[in-house]
This record gives structure tokens, C-alpha cells and sequence, in this order.
């Protein structure tokens, strides 16, 4: 190496040296902030809402399973239904009064016993009672409702005396039960056993 070629080296040398130097001391005043990772890929919607909806199936289970597990399945009959809505030591009174007529007669009815009126309500609505033996408060209820038939085909047509018939005269404190026919039933057939027992058996007591 000449010693021109030297002296170039030496020069060079220094000038790098100085550049470095003097890009240290402006980092040092004027600092970068310091680099991140990159940001992470986003994440796929659909397998988001698959994650979703797999943490929230044993809930949607139980919320539709829940109902049906509380509420007592409703009991279906066949054939022509009287219900007997009362406490039971009522219904078996009730019972013991009428199914010596319906076994006389050879008629084919179920005495069917039932404690509240809204599972009564839900049985004849999806048709499953033909005549009723209730309280007249009910009865009230139903007739309003336009649910009841008329118990004897007359032409004054659907009123509340020809929709219900009590077995005795109100009387303050006493519950007063009587015969009703819902419109969903077999009106005829509920007319038949109906005029049975207002024309062979005894009066009922309680």
C-alpha cells in the first residue's frame, strides 16, 4: 500500500469513527421509542361465534329443558271426560254421586279429577274434557271467555242460566258448584249425561 493510498485509509477511518460518534450522541438526545411486535392476526369471526355458541349450548339447554322439568305434563284421556274440579275429600263425593248413574246407564265416561282451573283452562283448550262439574265463580270465568255451551239446546241460546246450572241456591261461605259444558267438547254427548243426572239422580249434598 502507497503511503497516499494510507493516508485515504486513515482519513476514511476516522470520518466513520466520527459518524458513528456523532450518531450515538443524536440517539442519545433524541431517543426512538422502543420497537413493538408486530400486532397479532386477527381472529377469524366464525370461530369466534363457534367458541361462542359451544360455551353457551349448556346453558340454552337447561333454559329449555328447565320449563318442562317444572311444569307437571298435563294428563290426556280418552273418550268423554267429566272433570271434577275441587279439593280431593269433594271430588270423591262428587265421583261417589255420579259414576253409580254413568255405570247404570252403560255409558262410557272417565270421572276425572283436576285441583286448579289454569290446568283445567289448558286441558280444554287443547279438547280434552266434555262437562264440567265446577264453581260457579269458574263458570263465571269461562262464560265470559265465551268457552261454555249451552246445556240444553233451547232457543234462547247461549245464556248465562242455560251455560250454568247450579246443584243448590248460593249461600254466603259455601262454595257453589254446578254443571257447565265446554264449547271444545262433545256437546251432545255432555247433554246426554247431563240430562241423565238431572232426571234420575238423587239431588247432590255435600
Amino acid at each position: 500500500m502507497s503511503w497516499r493510498d494510507h493516508l485515504e485509509a486513515q482519513k476514511k477511518y476516522i470520518r466513520t469513527k466520527k459518524e458513528a460518534l456523532e450518531a450515538k450522541r443524536e440517539r442519545e438526545r433524541n431517543p426512538r421509542p422502543p420497537r413493538l411486535d408486530p400486532p397479532p392476526a386477527g381472529v377469524n369471526p366464525w370461530l369466534a361465534l363457534l367458541v361462542a355458541f359451544l360455551l353457551l349450548l349448556p346453558m340454552i339447554t337447561i333454559f329449555l329443558a328447565l320449563p318442562n322439568a317444572l311444569v307437571p305434563a298435563q294428563t290426556v284421556h280418552e273418550g268423554l271426560v267429566v272433570w271434577i274440579l275441587g279439593p280431593e275429600a269433594e271430588y270423591a263425593a262428587i265421583k261417589n254421586w255420579l259414576e253409580p248413574e254413568i255405570l247404570a246407564n252403560e255409558l262410557q265416561w272417565t270421572i276425572a279429577h283436576i285441583e286448579n282451573k289454569y290446568d283445567l283452562a289448558d286441558s280444554l283448550r287443547i279438547g280434552n274434557g266434555d262437562l264440567l262439574i265446577i264453581e260457579e265463580d269458574f263458570a263465571w270465568e269461562l262464560y265470559r271467555a265465551q268457552a261454555l255451551a249451552p246445556l240444553l239446546d233451547k232457543i234462547d241460546g247461549t245464556t248465562w242460566e242455560n251455560c250454568f246450572t247450579p246443584f243448590w241456591e248460593p249461600r254466603p261461605f259455601y262454595k257453589t258448584y254446578g254443571w257447565a259444558i265446554p264449547v271444545t267438547g262433545s256437546i251432545e254427548d255432555a247433554r246426554h249425561l247431563y240430562t241423565i243426572m238431572r232426571q234420575f239422580a238423587l239431588p247432590f249434598t255435600i
